[in-house]
């Protein structure tokens, strides 16, 4: 007898496994009271977990997972540096490598941050806060810092508030609560102790932001923190001067005699000349090595730089040594000279132990911070279009402008005729009878062309110089230093 067995057949159904993962509802929100834009979608017909790529007509992508079906709601980026412009194209990616894609459109969004930060004086444990009337905001692709309010508000309001204990210091009105700086900075009334705040500066009545153009700006708060270290108080700034001297007429930069033949002090020398210091220690020095720089960094002689008050009498509020290059620029330990003084307009004085002094004719803004002004202040005094305070306070050389030389008596006026007159203190320190003398070798204000030597007559010679300075054609004239 034969068994029969069933016949079992396997029927296969085509359709399991085709199923396919689906995006439906794929939107973008925005508004000011999130940091960022909201998406959202319902993920279906795939395997979780889901790979979500967010990817922004500007190029910029942002990542997320979503670990199961249905609706899923993430932020998309933020209002900042990873900013997705519109349109944007998402693409999504299931476990079994299912890919499926879909795009929207939405009102973006920038963070509007008031341009704002504390300096102080080093003497100080309080320190002032600044703000530049300007904002910081992404320029797609950058921050951008100093543009203009997007809102264009005509007045506005503040508010600053601890950060540690989340109160508020003070608010209200910009306009009664800071005074405004000529150079169109905002500084708060009342000093700040040390601590981290934020503040927010926004125009009245539009605390939230604006329309302008393509873009929803929203105003947000800045954080702003004190130094309390000796590296976060005083000023820098730069400063540039050419002394007529050892620059002669037509040429662009000045000789450096004095160190080529071994006569620069290491120490300044103006404390034993009899100059009293003004908030800086009396003695300064350099190293030997500073003396073996040679080309357009190479040194002349040292100098003496004051700030002084704004307003007349204008007084030495500080002074000190620095050393001028033969390219001009003024340095201490660098190009960037430092003070300890508060932020505020002051104006710029040098003096030189045998040129004439001179000051600028306004004051400048010297702080600490050039993030917001775009770099530090710089004194440029060997240019023309830099004004000076008095009447012909600088000789003129080709573009560039000096110190006037000659003042061998130390004085503050170059005379070559009369009582005290500088011609004699040369000719007296060659001997005084024989002219053709030379006194070599030495670092003495009667050396006015700054050659290391002192001489009366013939090439090169002293006397020249302080002809020059007083005009040439009449030996009875004089050039009186321009200070106050």
């Amino acid at each position: 007898m034969r068994t029969i067995l069933p016949l079992t057949l396997l029927i296969i159904n085509p359709f399991v496994g085709w199923a396919q993962c689906q995006i439906q509802g794929f939107q973008i929100s925005a508004d000011c009271a999130n940091d960022a834009p909201e998406a959202s979608m319902i993920l279906t017909g795939g395997v979780p977990p889901y790979q979500l790529t967010f990817t922004g007509s500007n190029g910029i992508s942002v990542f997320d997972q979503s670990g199961q079906d249905g609706l899923f709601i993430t932020w998309m980026g933020d209002y900042w540096l990873t900013m997705l412009l519109s349109p944007v194209q998402l693409n999504v990616t299931d476990a079994n490598g299912c890919t499926t894609s879909a795009s929207a459109s939405y009102q973006e969004h920038l963070l509007a941050l008031p341009d704002v930060w504390f300096e102080r004086g080093c003497s100080s444990t309080m320190s002032h806060l600044f703000w530049s009337g300007t904002y910081t905001y992404p320029v797609p692709g950058t921050l951008a810092t100093g543009q203009p309010d997007p809102c264009a508000g005509s007045s506005y309001e503040y508010e600053i508030v601890n950060s540690q204990t989340w109160t508020t210091v003070a608010s209200g009105d910009v306009v009664d609560d800071w005074s405004l700086m000529p150079n169109g900075l905002w500084q708060f009334n009342m000093p700040m102790p040390h601590g981290f705040y934020y503040v927010s500066i926004h125009p009245t009545f539009i605390p939230i932001g604006c329309q302008n153009g393509p873009f929803m700006y929203c105003y947000r708060e800045k954080g702003a923190v004190t130094d309390p270290t000796p590296d976060g108080c005083g000023q820098r700034f730069r400063m540039k001067v050419f002394l007529g001297g050892p620059m002669a007429q037509g040429t662009t930069s000045m000789t450096d005699g004095l160190r080529v033949n071994g006569l620069l002090p290491l120490s300044e020398p103006y404390t034993g000349l009899g100059y009293t210091y003004v908030g800086s220690p009396p003695v300064q020095s350099i190293t030997p090595a500073a003396l073996s720089v040679t080309g357009s960094n190479a040194l002349v002689d040292w100098i003496v730089v004051e700030l002084r008050s704004a307003t007349p009498p204008h007084s030495v509020l500080y002074s000190m040594p620095a050393l001028v290059q033969r390219d001009g620029d003024v340095i201490v330990n660098s190009t960037l000279l430092e003070t300890p003084l508060e932020p505020g307009f002051y104006r710029v004085a040098v003096r030189h132990r045998n040129h004439l002094g001179l000051m600028t004719a306004s004051a400048y803004w010297l702080d600490l911070s050039p993030l917001v002004l775009g770099d530090y202040a710089n004194i440029d005094l060997g240019s023309p279009l830099t004004p000076t305070f008095g009447t012909d306070a600088r000789r003129p050389n080709g573009n560039y402008s000096c110190l006037w030389p000659g003042d061998a008596t130390m004085d503050g006026v170059v005379k070559y005729a009369g009582t005290n007159n500088d011609r004699d203190a040369i000719l007296q320190a060659i001997g005084g009878a024989t002219p053709t003398n030379v006194v070599s070798n030495v670092y003495d204000a009667r050396d006015v062309n700054l050659d290391g030597s002192i001489k009366y007559t013939g090439a090169n010679n002293d006397r020249d110089v302080i002809l020059q300075t007083i005009g040439g054609t009449t030996p009875t004239s004089t050039q009186v230093e321009q200070l106050p």
